[in-house]
């Protein structure tokens, strides 16, 4: 059997079974950026892990796979998470792993470059991300930034994150006397984006029927008849 080279057989940990390497790695500098890798194909782990072992700052503190993660990324004390993208089932693996690890901040490879993608990954708690078309060689910077708590993005994101934002905070001002629940909030705002239900529910790994309860509640206590006029508010 071919061995691996020796950056990777020394920085790739996988913290399920050994756990305790990442925090001895991790100790040898102080301002290290300990990364835990999430990926479902073994060398897509171990390619990200060559790209970042030569980083100076970076050090692979675990990896794993996405069905084990959430248990692994907690015995890691990483300081970012790194998934591939094609390993990602959607906000909902990133709402996972941030509960699993609430200090670490999150970050995406392989994200599509459409706008309302990267801003509902923002809104289920990602720090950063690269896009497809974005080289091998960027990725130290992205996770370095993200580390530093700064999200790189594009104009044209950062203009979609502002809408979603003006949206999210006239639903709120006028549901302020409704009680619009959290997930209620969510939906009425990618409704003034405006999805429709089968949309919403493939963007938020829900069922149509769910949303469509949802919009019920929404327009009973927005006290209007009509989705469309959610977007008028």
């Amino acid at each position: 059997m071919q061995r691996r080279p020796q950056s990777l057989r020394q920085t790739v940990i996988e913290a399920y079974s050994e756990a305790g390497a990442a925090a001895q790695l991790a100790g040898k500098r102080a301002d290290l950026v300990r990364v835990f890798l999430v990926a479902d194909v073994r060398i897509h782990r171990d390619l990200l892990a060559a790209a970042l072992a030569d980083q100076d700052g970076i050090a692979v503190a675990g990896s794993a796979h996405g069905d084990v993660a959430g248990m692994a990324v907690g015995w890691s004390h990483a300081d970012v998470i790194l998934i591939d993208g094609k390993s990602l089932a959607g906000p909902g693996t990133v709402r996972a792993l941030a509960a699993a690890a609430p200090d670490a901040k999150i970050v995406v490879t392989g994200v599509p470059e459409d706008e309302s993608d990267v801003v509902d990954l923002v809104e289920a708690g990602i720090a950063g991300y690269a896009t497809v078309e974005q080289p091998l060689g960027e990725l130290a910077a992205v996770v370095a930034a993200a580390a530093d708590g700064v999200l790189q993005c594009s104009p044209r994101v950062s203009a979609a994150l502002a809408k979603r934002v003006a949206a999210l905070a006239a639903v709120r001002q006028q549901s302020s006397g409704h009680a619009l629940t959290p997930r209620e909030r969510e939906i009425a705002s990618l409704i003034v984006d405006g999805l429709s239900n089968k949309q919403i529910a493939r963007r938020l790994s829900i069922e149509p029927a769910t949303v469509k309860n949802h919009v019920h509640n929404i327009l009973r206590k927005l006290e209007v008849s009509r989705r469309d006029q959610i977007r008028e508010i």
